[in-house]
């Protein structure tokens, strides 16, 4: 008798996000003490029906307290960036949705003629470009090359689930013919390129060639919300290379003008919950903001020197996901290395030109701009709503604030001073594994924590740690700077009163204020990479480091950043990125020949790959304990 494979057990998302859905709304009410609160979209919530649920989604309101906007802010922003697996939109509509998207995009930028505007406009377009000028300098081509590295996602060639430095250099490079002469250029003259190059000719057909000539660039459409997708441009592998050192000089200059791309989230935060109470700025958003500028405004901003090498690190010919190819009037959509810096500076250009063109100096205001966030004093939004849509430009409604009390940008929201950014779990899978399904639960659980307090959502966290215990059997506790699905992030072992009646696989006190504890952690599969002469002229280069982390202390650099693309990874929906490189014992050893002591093990190069699982581990650390 043969016996059937064990099938593996799966557990459904879209029902664990119904039940939480519901469950936060009768923990609101109870918090708020308002039988009422939301009590239609709860009815539609009991009813399962998912486009009601859509189209039921509370509003909030001017004349709430701070307490009520959070609550129904959060109720009307949990399903926002969550896909269920029969949503109102078909992968094929959303696709075609976002092709039509692009192409009306093209249609109205290609409309615009900058010479017809009015003498306004023709100033406002003419300070800009000064103010560019000023910005930049003159280009150098030295610092250019000396800047430049391959990028970090897939390029024409190099696939998503393939990017890594070495793959960058396995022979025919893609670019342009403008890309290739430029890059050639400079690689020419060096020997262990041409080194590296000349083995894989040796071992490639008769008619290898180093270089792919490129002609036309892929649109990719990655998801974005619900109901829409997000459209990125992946360049050629020496477009990727030029692009970057340019977005690096960009950067650079914009920072000796006093705005760090770097920092400048955190301040946009601090801006828009200073301007929810005192109302003095407006925050505004732009629909397809990378996509809406075009050729003819970068021709009549930029500079002409820097205007021939943006130029050369693009391509304008685009192949749309339904097979189409067009003539791209937009400069560069994401994916381009230097596109958002660019835009960045062009919006930032134009904001600093209009302020200049209907105030006083003496009445100037703060004028901030990261990628498509704008921040501009309130005196300038109706020139800002006249100058842009003559440029091309389309102010997005639903995210621009410039009078009441809430005010949004660069993912903080603020009511009148307080905080309310909701919890938004991101696009997921209908079923997953045991220990994805654990993972995601204890996301939830941490993620809600970070914007309510436990007696707020005391009914979903039970609901959470019901579910868990179910999958896991018991809860595993790690400290604050764990990742976000490790376990559930305490302060002190016993910092939370939920977890007191919960079955919790407590950490053990080892001696010094160190506990042993269990935790989840999403283990990426490696394979050996023999191609090592690209990673050492990188590292010789000073642009790339190879981090060793089979050391404990790096740990958290290797999982901190990428929370969001674990949790996607394990659902299905994983983002384009770079594996990365690290050294991996061997166990093998050796000893030395001189006097007999046995030697470091050897050790083996390897890539971390874009799949793996998540595995139960232990791990040392400190808890704080109250008294």
């Amino acid at each position: 008798m043969v016996s059937k494979p064990a099938t593996k057990q799966t557990y459904s998302v879209d029902r664990l996000m119904h039940d939480m859905a519901l469950t936060l709304v009768r923990d609101f009410q109870n918090s708020l003490t308002d039988p009422g609160f939301c009590r239609d979209y709860e009815l539609v919530l009991k009813l399962c029906n998912l486009s009601q649920i859509r189209g039921g989604i509370p509003t909030t309101d001017e004349t709430m307290s701070a307490a009520q906007f959070k609550a129904t802010y959060q109720m009307a922003s949990l399903f926002k960036r969550y896909r269920f697996h029969k949503d109102l939109y078909t992968d094929d509509e959303l696709v075609q949705q976002a092709i039509d998207s692009f192409a009306e995009t093209q249609r109205r930028i290609a409309c615009l003629n900058l010479d017809s505007l009015c003498d306004n406009t023709q100033w406002i377009l003419d300070y800009a470009a000064m103010f560019i000028h000023r910005t930049l300098g003159e280009y150098s081509d030295e610092e250019h090359r000396s800047r430049c590295r391959f990028g970090k996602k897939a390029s024409v060639g190099v696939p998503a689930r393939q990017a890594c430095e070495a793959a960058r250099w396995e022979l025919p490079i893609s670019g342009s013919r403008k890309q290739i002469s430029w890059f050639d250029a400079e690689m020419r003259d060096i020997a262990c390129v041409q080194d590296y190059w000349a083995k894989q000719l040796d071992s490639a057909p008769v008619n290898g060639a180093i270089y792919q000539e490129t002609s036309c660039l892929k649109l990719v459409l990655v998801p974005k919300t619900f109901k829409s997708l997000r459209s990125i441009m992946p360049n050629t592998t020496i477009g990727s290379y030029m692009s970057y050192g340019l977005g690096e000089m960009l950067r650079i200059r914009l920072k000796r003008r006093g705005y760090d791309i770097s920092k400048l989230q955190q301040k946009h935060r601090e801006i828009a919950k200073l301007a929810s109470v005192h109302n003095q700025y407006v925050t505004a958003d732009l629909s397809s903001a990378s996509d809406s500028i075009s050729v003819a405004l970068v021709n009549r901003l930029f500079p002409p020197d820097w205007l021939e090498i943006l130029h050369q690190s693009r391509i304008g010919t685009v192949m749309l996901p339904n097979g189409t190819f067009v003539e791209s009037q937009t400069f560069c959509t994401m994916g381009i290395g230097y596109t958002f810096p660019l835009q960045t500076l062009v919006f930032l250009a134009l904001l600093v030109a209009i302020q200049a063109r209907i105030l006083p100096r003496s009445r100037w205001g703060r004028i901030s701009v990261y990628g498509d966030d704008l921040i501009y004093s309130n005196q300038l939004h109706e020139a800002v709503l006249s100058v842009f849509p003559q440029l091309g430009f389309v102010i997005n409604v639903d995210k621009t604030f410039c009078d009441g009390g809430f005010r949004e940008s660069c993912g903080g929201d603020y009511f009148r001073g307080v905080d309310v950014c909701p919890f938004q779990p991101r696009n997921g899978s209908a079923a997953v594994g045991t220990k994805a399904y654990e993972a995601m639960l204890y996301k939830c659980i941490n993620g809600l924590l970070m914007r309510w307090s436990e007696h707020e959502i005391a009914g979903t966290l039970h609901l959470l740690v019901r579910e868990v215990e179910r999958v896991a059997r018991s809860i595993k506790l790690v400290p604050q700077d764990f990742p976000d699905d490790a376990g559930v992030k305490c302060p002190s072992l016993d910092a939370y009163t939920f977890l007191r009646d919960a079955h919790v696989a407590h950490p053990k006190h080892v001696g010094h204020g160190v506990y042993r504890f269990a935790y989840l952690r999403f283990v990426p599969e490696l394979r050996t990479e023999e191609r090592h002469e690209p990673y050492f002229w990188s590292a010789l280069r000073g642009r790339d480091r190879i981090t060793d982390y089979s050391t404990p202390a790096p740990y958290l650099e290797l999982f901190d950043p990428t929370t969001v693309d674990r949790i996607n990874t394990a659902t299905g929906v994983a983002e384009e990125r770079e594996p990365t490189l690290i050294w991996e014992g061997l166990n093998q050893s050796a000893r030395s020949r001189l006097n007999g002591r046995r030697l470091s093990r050897i050790r083996a190069c390897v890539v971390v790959s874009h799949t793996g699982k998540y595995q139960r581990q232990y791990g040392c650390s400190c808890f704080e304990r109250r008294r």
